[in-house]
C-alpha cells in the first residue's frame, strides 16, 4: 500500500532513519556479519537505512518500495553508491531468485501490506539458508484484531503470535528479541530471525 504525503514526510525524515539506524545496530551486536554480502531491504523509503546498512556493514543492498516516487527520492539521494539499487516492487511479488539474498530487512512496513502473510513466504524464499530476516514494526492485542479485520483493508492487521507463527512456518526462527514497546493494544516488536 502506497502511503499518504503526511506519512511519507514522517517515515523519510532523518529523524525517524536514525531510531531505525540504532535498531539495525543493537540487533547486529555479536552477529559475524562477514557472510552477508547481499541484502535487501523491503520499504526502504528513501534509502537512508539502505545507505547506512552499505556504508556501514559493505552489504550489496537492493531497496525496494510499492511506491515508484519513495524509489525517485532514493535514487536522488543515493544514485551514485554503486553498491546500492533501488528498484519498485511488491513485498507479495519480489522479482528476485530463490535464496538470492544473505539478509532481508523489513523495518516499519509489514502493517502497510494487507496480505502480510504472503510477504513474509517471499522473504523466505528469496534468503539463503541460515540468512537472517531483521523485523520490526506494530502488532496488535487480540482484541483489537476482532474490531479492526472487519473494516481494515488496506493495511496488515496481526498480533506478534501471528507473526511468529507465520515466520516459523516459513523456517524461520527467532534468534533474538527486544522488548515490545508502545501501548496496550497496539505495540512495536523488533527481531532478529534465521532461515533453516
Amino acid at each position: 500500500m502506497k502511503m499518504g504525503r503526511i506519512e511519507k514526510v514522517f517515515v523519510n525524515s532523518k529523524r525517524h532513519a536514525k531510531g531505525n539506524i540504532k535498531l539495525l545496530d543493537r540487533l547486529f551486536t555479536g552477529l559475524d556479519l562477514s557472510t552477508t554480502g547481499k541484502a535487501l531491504e523491503i520499504g526502504c523509503g528513501a534509502g537512508i537505512v539502505t545507505d547506512h546498512l552499505s556504508k556501514m556493514y559493505g552489504m550489496n543492498i537492493t531497496g525496494t518500495d510499492v511506491d515508484p516516487e519513495q524509489i525517485e527520492v532514493a535514487n536522488s539521494y543515493y544514485g551514485d553508491n554503486k553498491h546500492l539499487q533501488f528498484m519498485e516492487a511488491d513485498a507479495t511479488q519480489l522479482p528476485f531468485e530463490d535464496g538470492e539474498f544473505d539478509m532481508v530487512v523489513s523495518l516499519k512496513v509489514m502493517h502497510h501490506i494487507p496480505d502480510w502473510e504472503k510477504a513474509l513466504e517471499e522473504v523466505s524464499r528469496v534468503l539463503k539458508p541460515k540468512g537472517y530476516f531483521v523485523l520490526a514494526d506494530l502488532a496488535f492485542l487480540k482484541l483489537l484484531i476482532r474490531l479492526l479485520k472487519p473494516v481494515v483493508k488496506k493495511y496488515g492487521v496481526y498480533t506478534i503470535d501471528d507473526i511468529i507463527s507465520a515466520c516459523g512456518k516459513n523456517g524461520l526462527t527467532v534468534l533474538h528479541r527486544e522488548k515490545p514497546r508502545g501501548l496496550l493494544l497496539m505495540m512495536h516488536h523488533s527481531f532478529l530471525f534465521q532461515k533453516a
